[in-house]
């Protein structure tokens, strides 16, 4: 019989996912996204309830609002930093390159988040 394992990783040059510092660079990049995602949901329904009666108003006050709509672009921006910082400190080429790709990555999520947290700032 033929050893397919050995072909297999001639395809997959440089993309070593047991290395330590790649999967825990994913495991970073994918938590600070579901905690983004988590939290910019979480606002979008909060500020939809907000319908201006007295009840509400503790709420969904202007600070509140501008927390709630910049709450997930600033977890996404700790995310990308971070990972852009760690990326600097590892000596592992390969590792160094997954750092980079999540926290880039993590930038551009956070552009999108601001995108769609922008209709829901209390000043506009």
């Amino acid at each position: 019989m033929t050893d397919l394992s050995h072909h297999s990783r001639e395809l997959r040059r440089g993309a070593d996912y047991s290395e330590p510092g790649v999967r825990d660079a994913l495991r970073t990049g994918l938590g600070f996204a579901a905690a983004g995602a988590t939290f910019l949901f979480v606002a979008m329904v909060w500020i939809g309830t907000c319908t201006g009666s007295l009840a509400q108003a503790a709420g969904c006050g202007a600070s509140q609002r501008a927390m709630l709509a910049l709450g997930a672009p600033a977890i996404l921006l700790v995310g990308g930093v971070w990972s852009i910082v760690c990326s600097f400190r590892r000596r592992e080429q390969s590792a160094r390159w997954a750092w980079q790709a999540a926290g880039w990555t993590l930038l551009a999520l956070m552009v999108l988040s601001v995108v769609l947290s922008l209709p829901s700032l209390p000043w506009r």
